[in-house]
Parts: C-alpha cells; structure tokens; sequence
C-alpha cells in the first residue's frame, strides 16, 4: 500500500473515569486500504474508532486527518465531512423516508440543491440495491437493508474514509453476507475502510491489513496471511483458537 497517509494515531489513550480502555495506540491509515480490527468483546476496538472521527475525545496522545488535528469543534465538523461512520445500530431517522435519509447530509453540510441530492441518493440506493425502498420508512425494512441504507447514507456525503462499527453484529445471520457484499464492493472500488468486525472470513477475504487488538493495546498486526495462519502472539492465537 503507497497511498498517502490519511489518517494518523499517535500514543493515545483513552480513560473512562478510572477505566482505561485504550493504553497506548498507535497506527496509520493509507488512502485505498481497508484495515480491519479484530478481537474480544470490551478489547476497546470502537473506542479506537469512536476516537478516530472524534465522537469520543482522547485522553492524550493525538489523531489528525489529513494534517487536520481531531480536536475542537471546527477541526472535527471539517473531519466528520470526510470520515463516514457506519454504526451497528443503523441510526436511520425514523421518520423519514430512506431517500430523505440519504439527502439530509449532502444538503445541510455540502450544500447540495434537492434535486442533486435526490439523484445522487438515489444512485447510491441502486448500488446497495435498494432503489425499489427510496420512499419506505426504515421502520419497513430489515436489518440488512436499513443497514445498506446506512451505509449509502455514509457515501452520500463522498466521504474519503469510511469507519464501520461492528456493522453487521445486530443483523440476523442471513442478512450478514448482503451487508458484507456490499462492504466487500466498497472495496474492490478503492474505498478506504477502518472495519470493526467479528467476520473473520470477511477480513481475512477483504483486508490489506488485521489488527488484533486486546486489553487497549494492538497486540499483533500484518497481512490477513500473517494473523489468521501464522500468529505470533500467544494471545492472538488464543483468541483465534476460539473464533475461528
């Protein structure tokens, strides 16, 4: 991978209250990868994301994106409009439809016109295979396709990074592998994805990089070869030994 560097992480930790959940990351994100972050429940893998785009503030240490510093309001609306994040709990707005769902972002902070956000909504609603379900309520459809929603919300926005948590955790285990397929586009395309996920055979298809992290520090990381089938870390294969 010879992008440039798009997002950077130096030594940070976070704390919540006596808790530390993350005790010293550090990492980087090129333009065109897709990373992967793998390990156990309460290991601090979304707090490493929820920090990223600013939606938790470190405790110390340092993000930028792009150069651009993720702290202070300013810095990190000018972040939000790059970084989409797509959350396990789709947090669609109920009340409107899906294609208004898709239009919201692009009008209030890219100033878009209805009309293109409307026709660009509705071209991202074809490539998750929605286009049928533009004037449904979220509320009418599954947790698959309010997750494809969610996910062409996200690129509504023309994000250069996108952050999925745990995208597919709340899905029922038939809709993972429509959730995945789309992710998995999203990358041949040339997306640059940060994934959260327990889908081991999604990262080790998808990745350009794992990262195992436990206990609030990235025990291991390389290519999917080197972490699924030749871990070096006693507790990454125990972790491994126990999912796979």
């Amino acid at each position: 991978m010879s992008g440039e560097c798009m997002i950077s992480v130096e030594h940070i930790k976070k704390s919540f209250g006596k808790l530390e959940v993350l005790k010293d990351i550090s990492l980087k994100i090129r333009e065109g990868e897709v990373v992967v972050i793998i390990g156990p429940s309460g290991s601090g893998k979304s707090t490493i994301l929820r920090c990223m785009n600013g939606l938790e503030t470190v405790t110390s240490g340092q993000i930028t994106f792009e150069g651009i510093p993720v702290t202070g309001e300013a810095n990190i609306n000018e972040v939000r409009r790059e970084v989409g994040m797509v959350f396990q709990r789709f947090n669609l707005f109920p009340n409107m439809s899906v294609i208004k769902n898709l239009m919201l972002a692009p009008m209030k902070v890219r100033k878009l016109g209805a009309e293109e956000a409307r026709s660009r909504g509705m071209e991202l609603l074809k490539r998750v295979g929605l286009a049928d379900k533009a004037e449904s309520r979220p509320t009418q459809l599954s947790g698959g396709q309010q997750q494809r929603v969610a996910i062409a919300r996200a690129l509504a926005m023309q994000p250069k990074v996108l952050l999925f948590d745990e995208p597919t955790s709340a899905l029922d285990p038939e809709m993972v592998h429509e959730v995945l397929d789309v992710m998995k586009d999203l990358a041949k395309a040339g997306m640059t994805m940060v994934v959260v996920t327990h889908e081991m055979g999604f990262a080790r298809e998808v990745a350009d990089r794992v990262m195992f992290v436990d206990g609030g520090v990235i025990v291991e990381e390389g290519t999917p070869e080197e972490v699924f089938s030749h871990p070096k870390e006693a507790r990454t294969k125990a972790f491994l030994a126990s999912v796979l």
